[in-house]
């Protein structure tokens, strides 16, 4: 256990071992979340946020300003989910937290690859590192005035994809389970991408599985993209079934 040191822009300052497993931001102990889940946290941000070829090619003319965009929208998603999942939990007698979200394989594929692995070792993207532990520590100190405007646009979103459905299509899972498209340039992320091969313009795609589809039509609902992702809420229609995370 080990007690961390953040300043106001995020930089890791101190790791103070033996000490309490918490988080200081500002001279402000960090509530809710350990130490060690705020790191296992940041270390999922940096894992699954765009990395700095793709961001020139989808803003040329702000790339930080793209990860950075990123790299909230990932972390209120993830927020959103334990939120969701942990009410559900609840009402069936069960129980799912911030230390599950952050072991949750079957929710966040990038847990324990080498991007993830890459947070905790010297070198890497600094700047990745930085906003992924200054994202987490405005989102659970409640500094989210200069965020707001993320908040109102990912609109409950809790759930994000890169290249792989732009490559994948109707064979992902998304397509599979049924998405809209809140807007159509969300289909069109990746139109002027080339360092990312074989990726295609989305549309509004109903259920390819034939299980859901005889439910409905749509599962998901996009509400914005932000870097190489594409965020998704749950759709009205899955809602209105029961469906909450």
């Amino acid at each position: 256990m080990a007690t961390l040191t953040f300043h106001t822009n995020g930089v890791l300052l101190n790791r103070q071992e033996n000490g309490p497993d918490l988080a200081v931001f500002g001279n402000t102990p960090v509530p809710i979340i350990t130490g060690s889940q705020l790191q296992r946290y940041a270390a999922i941000l940096y894992a699954e946020a765009s990395y700095p070829g793709l961001l020139r090619e989808i803003n040329p003319s702000d790339p930080s300003g793209e990860l950075w965009r990123e790299v909230v929208g990932i972390a209120i998603c993830m927020y959103n989910y334990v939120r969701n999942k942990s009410l559900a939990f609840y009402r069936a007698g069960r129980a799912y937290g911030l230390n599950d979200l952050v072991h949750d394989v079957q929710y966040i594929k990038g847990i324990n690859g080498p991007q993830f692995n890459e947070y905790f070792l010297p070198g890497g993207d600094t700047l990745k590192r930085n906003y992924a532990n200054l994202a987490v520590l405005k989102l659970f100190t409640r500094q989210v005035y200069d965020i707001r405007s993320i908040i109102m646009e990912i609109q409950q979103a809790a759930y994000w994809d890169g290249n792989d459905l732009f490559r994948l299509y109707q064979n992902h899972y998304r397509a599979k389970q049924g998405f809209e498209l809140g807007d159509p340039a969300h289909g069109r992320l990746y139109q002027n991408v080339s360092i990312v091969k074989g990726t295609q313009i989305l549309e509004s795609c109903p259920a390819q599985d034939p299980v859901v589809a005889s439910r409905r039509q749509y599962t998901f609902l996009s509400t914005m993209t932000a870097g190489g992702s594409i965020f998704f809420r749950i759709h009205p229609q899955a809602a209105a079934q029961g469906i909450s995370w």
